[in-house]
């Protein structure tokens, strides 16, 4: 049961979960639920158990249909942001290279303007 609990909690399909929900949700003539496990408790410590994880999976099972594909949304979204940012460093990289061209650029514009200062003075 730990190792389901822990590694094969995912693959519980819906045909399972179908054959579980009447037992989940079976109720006396009262309208009392039987499947609780505060009931079982009176029996065996065992059983409390069995019914709690029996009853988490079955929610588990019901939360994860909303989750997963929220999930599989997120990891996409942060592929998406990756490329993103590589895209940004790229250019972010390039904006610098022109950058210290231009200055390049200016500086050797300033130094040819004050020369001809110099010179038509």
């Amino acid at each position: 049961m730990l190792t389901f609990s822990q590694n094969e909690k995912d693959l519980i399909n819906e045909e399972t979960i179908e054959l579980l929900e009447p037992y989940l949700t079976l109720k006396s003539e009262e309208g009392k639920l039987l499947f609780d496990p505060e009931i079982a408790k009176t029996t065996s410590a065992a059983l409390w158990g069995l019914c709690t994880w029996a009853a988490a999976m079955s929610d588990y099972h019901k939360q994860s249909k909303i989750v997963k594909p929220k999930l599989i949304l997120l990891n996409q979204k942060t592929i998406s942001l990756q490329e993103a940012r590589a895209k940004l460093q790229a250019a972010q990289e390039e904006l610098n290279a022109v950058n210290e061209l231009k200055a390049e650029l200016k500086a050797k514009f300033d130094t040819e303007v004050a020369k001809k200062q110099k010179l038509a003075d």
